[in-house]
């Protein structure tokens, strides 16, 4: 038996591979039918815009029209809860004033929980009547403040607005 040429032989093995034509080259169909979607697509009619378009009258009202594309989408619509305020601790009732020394004398109902120094407010119905200092005097269940600012007279009440928190002082290691 002759042994084949090598030539000969690389032609037979490419000619027994045969791959298979992909559809991306023949161009000439995907141009056509893109061409005839595209003219599909700018041929249908469109749908009246005037029925689709809100009404100025949910406008004015105030009220949001669903789009209707999205009308299968439903949002939740929980408010969040309003923010809750901090009840207000009332320090006492201020029952003496002394103009000439400014100080004024309150009655509490608690004195250990008062911060001496601390800046205490005096309100009178709903307006603030005056800005305290509270000293460290106190004979329970009266308390001694010394008047910073306003006008105060006996019969408003007391409260520290917003009670600041002493940070202690960093420790310095040798």
């Amino acid at each position: 038996m002759p042994i084949p040429d090598f030539q000969t032989h690389l032609l037979s093995l490419r000619r027994k591979k045969s791959y298979p034509k992909a559809p991306l080259n023949n161009g000439r169909l995907f141009l056509a039918l893109f061409v005839s979607l595209t003219i599909a697509g700018c041929a249908t009619s469109k749908k009246n815009t005037l029925a689709t378009e809100p009404k100025p009258e949910a406008f004015a009202a105030g009220k949001k029209t669903p789009a209707p594309w999205l009308s299968w989408l439903k949002f939740s619509t929980k408010t969040p809860p309003p923010p809750s305020a901090t009840p207000i601790h009332w320090t006492g009732v201020i029952r003496l004033v002394n103009e000439e020394a400014r100080f004024v004398l309150i009655q509490s109902q608690s004195s250990s929980a008062v911060t001496p120094g601390e800046k205490y407010l005096c309100i009178r119905d709903t307006t603030e009547t005056g800005v305290l200092r509270m000293t460290a005097l106190k004979n329970s269940p009266f308390l001694i403040a010394d008047i910073l600012s306003g006008d105060p007279l006996a019969g408003d009440r007391v409260y520290l607005p917003s009670p600041t928190v002493a940070s202690p002082a960093p420790q310095s290691t040798p």
